[in-house]
């Protein structure tokens, strides 16, 4: 039996509306739709209720405080869809540029040398913490709740409480810390894009990212696969340290000065961008862009309430909320889901 098709048969289309209702469904479902949403939302409460928000002082503060918050979360993400967390990113944070320090202002080492060394010492905080999960089955939580208390010994034994300065205009502060020409802008922001983009291609178009969603989600059918699940997470757990570390000395470049405090609080803030952006608590699911996204926000949030006048300790207070409210929002929408 054969079928003719008739010209003058005209075929029902989708209507305009039906076609951006489809359109607008299928962004809603996407992870970085809601943080996207709510950094749009927050962005035009702080431009209505502040006048200045817009002013290049306030953009380069945003901007640098997202930038550094947000290369910490795209470690952090990476290792948290592997269904691990480092709770020792923050100590991390200050002591890889406080190792840098020594090594290049007080025992005047070449500069790119000591660069290279104190991100090897991270990556060695990063080995250790990978090697202690895995080999010896101890939770993560553990692991680097441990880390971080040795981390902030070191830090208070190295530097006592005291600044650690760098003058003059060395290449790597330019590199790392430099204003970009006459914009209110650093290159930390520079580098945030720069990751973000390497790692969203390897999370998304690699065999790699697809082992590591693999390892958090589903980790005994993918080790019956063949995946090296214990591989994969150590691997993840010195990208997080390394990333941590990197960022802190954009900060030391930045700012020219570093102190033990530092990366106070920064571990909660990554784990706080990477879950508002999408990442789930249990593993196997999240999205680099959605952690960057979750970065901005924090830091629109942060700059916003002071614009404002709120006191500072209500930022803590409000990001503690906001993050119980988003956590509980995902697991009755059914995006985070249980590990096996």
């Amino acid at each position: 039996m054969t079928v003719t098709s008739d010209p003058l048969v005209t075929r029902p289309t989708a209507s305009p509306t039906r076609s951006r209702s489809l359109v607008i469904g299928r962004l809603a479902r996407r992870q970085e739709f809601g943080p996207s949403v709510g950094l749009l939302v927050t962005v035009a409460v702080f431009t209505i209720l502040s006048a200045n928000f817009w002013s290049p002082n306030n953009l380069t503060a945003i901007t640098t405080i997202a930038s550094t918050v947000g290369i910490v979360a795209i470690g952090v993400t990476m290792l948290m869809i592997s269904g691990e967390f480092d709770l020792s990113v923050g100590q991390l944070y200050a002591f890889t540029p406080i190792v840098w320090g020594i090594l290049f202002i007080t025992l005047r080492i070449n500069e790119w040398v000591a660069l290279a060394g104190a991100l090897a010492v991270a990556a060695g905080v990063g080995t250790i913490n990978g090697w202690v999960t895995t080999y010896f089955r101890i939770p993560s939580f553990i692991a680097t709740l441990g880390m971080l208390f040795v981390l902030q010994g070191l830090n208070n034994l190295l530097i006592s409480g005291n600044q650690l300065l760098a003058f003059g205009d060395h290449p790597t502060m330019v590199l790392l810390g430099s204003r970009l020409g006459e914009l209110p802008f650093y290159m930390p922001i520079v580098w945030l894009g720069f990751f973000a983009l390497v790692f969203w291609f390897v999370l998304g178009r690699t065999r790699y990212g697809n082992w590591t969603f693999a390892t958090g989600g589903k980790a005994g059918p993918a080790k019956a696969m063949g995946v090296a699940t214990s591989r994969i997470r150590r691997t993840n757990f010195i990208v997080c340290s390394m990333l941590a570390g990197l960022a802190g000395c954009m900060q030391f470049a930045y700012l020219r000065g570093v102190t033990q405090a530092q990366g106070d609080k920064y571990e909660l803030l990554a784990i706080t961008a990477a879950v508002l952006g999408g990442t789930s608590l249990f593993g196997g699911s999240g999205t680099i862009v959605g952690s960057v996204i979750g970065a901005l926000l924090l830091a629109t949030i942060q700059i916003g309430l002071v614009l404002i006048g709120a006191p500072g300790s209500f930022y803590v207070t409000f990001i503690g909320l906001l993050l119980v409210v988003v956590v509980i929002s995902n697991v009755r929408l059914g995006r985070f889901g249980g590990r096996e």
